[in-house]
C-alpha cells in the first residue's frame, strides 16, 4: 500500500510537487498522468527516497517513511520496492542472469536461492531462454522485460514504474502493461507514470493527473 497525505517536495525554487494526496491499495494499478515536467517522476522519487519531502506524510505498507533519512532506513524502504525505469538501467557488460540477480546479491541471498529466484522471475516475463544473453543483444522490449524481472526478483509488494513504455512501440507497450496487470493479481501495488493517455485509456484504471506539480 502507498499513501500520500498532503505531500510537498521541491528540488528547485517552485519546482516539484505540491499538496499531493492519493492512495494505491494492494492489487491495484494506478497511473500518474501528465506532460514532461508535471511532477510524475518526482512522486516516484519521493517514495524511493531519492528526494526528501518538505511537508506531508508518505506511508508504505501502513508505515510512515517520510522522516526516515538514515542510510539503513533508506535501504529498508528500497528493499520493499521494485523499480522499473524508462531507460532500463541494465548493466551492458553483465549477462541477463547477472542483471536480474544483482538485487539479491546486494541483499546477501545464497547462490542456490539466487539461481531459483532469477529463473522464476525470468519465467514470469517469458524470458527464461535469455539467461546468458547480454542487454545489447536484445530488443528494447526484451530489455524492458529483463528490467521488470530484476524489479520483481525479490517479490516486492510495491512496484514503481517510471515511464516504462516511453521508448517502446505501441504493441510492445501494451505487452508491458499486460505484465504489470498480472502482478497486481498477486497483490502487488503498482504505480506507473506515463504521458501517454491513449495507451492507458482502454485499461479503465484509476489515474492521477498532474499539471505543474499539482493534482488536476
Amino acid at each position: 500500500m502507498i499513501r500520500f497525505d498532503n505531500v510537498t517536495a521541491t528540488y528547485k525554487k517552485n519546482i516539484g510537487i505540491f499538496n499531493i494526496s492519493f492512495e494505491v491499495n494492494p492489487g491495484e494499478l494506478v497511473f500518474i498522468m501528465g506532460p514532461t515536467g508535471a511532477g510524475k517522476s518526482t512522486i516516484l522519487k519521493t517514495i524511493y527516497k531519492d528526494i526528501h519531502i518538505d511537508s506531508g506524510k508518505i506511508f508504505l505498507n501502513n508505515k510512515e517513511i517520510s522522516n526516515s533519512s538514515s542510510n539503513l532506513s533508506i535501504s529498508n524502504t528500497r528493499n520493499q520496492i521494485g523499480m522499473i525505469f524508462q531507460d532500463f538501467k541494465l548493466l551492458n557488460n553483465r549477462s541477463v542472469y547477472d542483471n536480474v540477480a544483482l538485487p539479491l546479491r546486494i541483499l546477501g541471498v545464497s547462490n542456490k536461492n539466487i539461481k531459483h529466484m532469477v529463473r522464476e522471475s525470468l519465467n514470469k516475463v517469458n524470458m527464461s531462454n535469455y539467461e546468458l544473453s547480454y542487454p545489447l543483444e536484445l530488443s528494447g522490449g526484451e530489455q524492458q522485460r529483463i528490467a521488470i524481472a530484476r524489479a520483481l526478483v525479490n517479490n516486492p509488494k510495491i512496484i514503481l514504474a517510471d515511464e516504462p513504455t516511453g521508448n517502446l512501440d505501441p504493441n510492445i507497450s501494451d505487452e508491458i502493461l499486460d505484465l504489470l496487470e498480472v502482478f497486481t493479481d498477486n497483490g502487488s501495488a503498482v504505480l506507473m507514470s506515463t504521458h501517454n493517455f491513449p495507451l492507458i485509456k482502454p485499461r479503465n484504471k484509476k489515474f492521477i493527473e498532474l499539471s505543474k506539480g499539482r493534482m488536476v
